[in-house]
């Protein structure tokens, strides 16, 4: 197994979050360097995801860049984007250019699809 290079960071934290890193631990049977590493990597993770699911659901990327930038597969953000009900914006606009080009490129007649109206 390859260790990645680490660093060590120093960290004032208050007594609250101290004793709730204490309880963890103790529940857990850990130590306390090994709670806060694991709590750590889920909540970066957690941002990530968060905040490739809050600009996808923005129209500012797509679901395969909001799998990348979260660090996830396709399939897992495809999951947790339809857990969340989350949609990229799609306006009529869209739909309508959508549906004309479905309608050249598969040489459909109008009454196959509905008219496009702008």
């Amino acid at each position: 197994m390859t260790q990645s290079k680490t660093e060590q960071l120093n960290v004032r934290l208050p007594q609250s979050l101290l004793q709730g890193l204490e309880e963890i631990a103790t529940t857990e049977h850990l130590d306390r360097t090994a709670v806060l590493r694991k709590l750590l990597a889920e909540g970066v993770a957690r941002y990530r995801l968060d905040r490739a699911s809050r600009l996808y659901a923005e129209g500012h990327i797509s679901e395969s860049r909001a799998a990348e930038l979260a660090g996830v597969s396709l399939y897992d953000i495809l999951d947790k984007i339809e857990r969340r009900r989350l949609r990229a914006p799609y306006s009529v606009s869209e739909l309508c250019e959508d549906l004309e080009m479905l309608r050249q490129r598969h040489d459909l007649r109008a009454s196959t699809l509905p008219p496009v109206r702008r």
